[in-house]
């Protein structure tokens, strides 16, 4: 039995946490703040898992993987906390985003449907499309719970022996020791350390202080009474437009969730996760040019989160004697968090080498 120490209770973390403990060694999870921390990038009501990776051919691969193991996840918690909603995107024009994504599909076999633009206002009647656009359709995706997952997956490694320690700050990490350092002094040495410390990253490691951290801010909304059951019937929209625009359905006592990549910024969490509700005209007004009562859709609140994302949009996995750091991982980890556990500790006890484990992570 080795000792894995997990830095950070996110999903990456719990998940390496729950993959270790599948194949008989112990674990410690340490984190900074409650578990589950509301404030980490794992927590909020649902997060999508889809098919939709544009020329991503590794990434749109490792879905389907990413689905074998949440069947995995549900079997170890006793419940799914998914909704088989369908994922769509939507083609504005030659060469877009979701039209490379359906080169990809057609290379690679993935199934999935191509929908005229009235076939899509019939299926969304909330959506008004410009001529020329066409939908592209997948199943299985749609929304995973992100906090019932988390909470689900933080009780089960507790219940399976973990010592899971919340409010528990890292202050340091001998890399090639694979030792760790408490606020209080207290130093834990494990035969691997895990650091998923997500957008806190830099403040542990300064010298990851160069890769970019950004402010992401979500949108709940409340759409217009007209067009309710269309969005809790329908998919989940991957793309809209330009900037990745992006709507999760309010389905299973969700709300619905509107999302702009082009609507982030530089930040940290050190500046805090206030909000102000006069954001959230700013997110729905990416959405707005193709929805139907543009002007009825409310905003309700804001869901503010802390990303490592650089240019390269790969995951990164950077291997250091005892200690294997996880991070870019953006908002687009959640969906392959157990997959990415079950990895991990796979190259842990030599099935993989950490080397090809990385390229793999990296979509490569």
């Amino acid at each position: 039995m080795s000792r894995i120490i997990v830095v950070g209770a996110g999903i990456v973390g719990l998940s390496v946490a729950r993959a270790a403990l599948g194949r008989g060694h112990a674990v410690t999870v340490l984190e900074r703040g409650r578990i589950a921390n509301p404030q980490g990038a794992s927590y909020d009501q649902h997060r999508l898992i889809r098919y939709q990776y544009g020329h991503a051919e590794g990434y749109t691969r490792m879905v389907s993987q990413a689905f074998a193991a949440w069947e995995r996840v549900w079997s170890d918690l006793g419940t799914q906390h998914f909704a088989n909603t369908g994922t769509l995107g939507i083609s504005m024009s030659p060469g877009d985003y979701v039209d490379q994504t359906l080169s990809t599909f057609r290379r690679i076999g993935i199934p999935h449907e191509v929908l005229h633009r009235d076939a899509v206002e019939r299926l969304c009647p909330q959506l008004a499309l410009p001529e020329g656009s066409w939908g592209l359709l997948a199943q299985p995706g749609g929304p995973l719970f992100a906090n019932r997952i988390v909470d689900g997956l933080a009780a089960w490694v507790a219940e399976k022996g973990a010592d899971i320690r919340a409010h528990c700050p890292v202050v340091q990490v001998d890399r090639d020791a694979g030792k760790v350092t408490l606020e209080d002094g207290t130093r834990i040495e494990g035969d691997l350390v895990v650091v998923a410390a997500g957008a806190w990253l830099s403040e542990l490691m300064p010298d990851y202080a160069e890769v970019p951290t950004y402010r992401q801010a979500l949108c709940y909304v409340e759409p217009p009474q007209e067009y309710q059951d269309a969005w809790y019937n329908g998919p989940c929209l991957t793309d809209l437009g330009s900037g990745s625009n992006y709507a999760l359905a309010p389905v299973e006592g969700t709300g619905l969730k509107f999302g702009s990549g082009s609507h982030r910024r530089p930040g940290r969490p050190s500046e805090g996760f206030e909000w102000d509700l006069a954001e959230g005209p700013e997110v729905i007004g990416k959405l707005a040019p193709y929805l139907r009562q543009a002007t009825g859709y409310r905003p309700i609140r804001m869901q503010v989160g802390y990303y490592v994302m650089d240019t390269s949009g790969r995951f990164r996995l950077d291997r250091h004697g005892h200690t294997l750091v996880i991070t870019n991982c953006d908002g687009q980890m959640f969906k392959f968090g157990p997959l990415l556990g079950e990895r991990v500790l796979a190259a842990f006890e030599g099935e993989q080498s950490f080397a090809d484990l990385a390229q793999w992570a990296a979509g490569r």
